[in-house]
């Protein structure tokens, strides 16, 4: 996924398909928001264009069992009940993934360069600049998560937000 500027909420569905809705702020600007998905065996890619500072809001649906691959410039992400692996960036913004069962990652490597990160999925928690870790499991899944400025947060449904 190749995101512009604004709020996503990936999440997974039991249905084997994809799906995006969009909002907007400012109605004028919804006529001026793009959204394409490209299909490449069992790849596909969504690409996303639209006015910044706007109040767009993605919503995207994907399959629970899914790789993820996502850059988004700015803007808040949230990912929820996608099991698979995730390399995730954002430049700007606030990242959070709910891992589900942390037992099911290999390898974990999360950095950002200005913010906190609050990762009570693998018990870390860390301020400031140049903040990273790395943790290793005995699961299937990767995870990278990488934010230059903003708060990365990884955690279960069962933690407290």
């Amino acid at each position: 996924m190749d995101l512009v500027a604004a709020d996503y909420h990936v999440v997974g569905s039991p249905q084997p398909r994809v799906r995006i809705d969009w909002s907007v702020r400012d109605t004028e600007a919804l006529g001026k928001v793009r959204a394409r998905a490209d299909i490449s065996g069992n790849d596909l890619g969504i690409t996303t264009d639209g006015p910044s500072n706007r109040g767009l809001k993605f919503t995207i649906q994907v399959p629970n069992a899914s790789d993820l691959y996502v850059r988004v410039t700015a803007g808040d992400l949230t990912i929820e009940n996608v099991r698979g692996n995730k390399d995730v960036e954002l430049r700007a913004g606030d990242l959070r993934i709910d891992v589900g069962r942390p037992d099911d990652y290999k390898t974990v490597d999360a950095s950002l360069w200005a913010g906190d990160i609050h990762a009570s999925a693998f018990q870390i928690d860390k301020g400031g600049l140049f903040r990273s870790f790395d943790w290793t499991g005995n699961g299937a899944y990767r995870l990278h998560a990488r934010v230059l400025a903003g708060d990365l947060y990884l955690y279960t449904k069962t933690d407290a937000r």
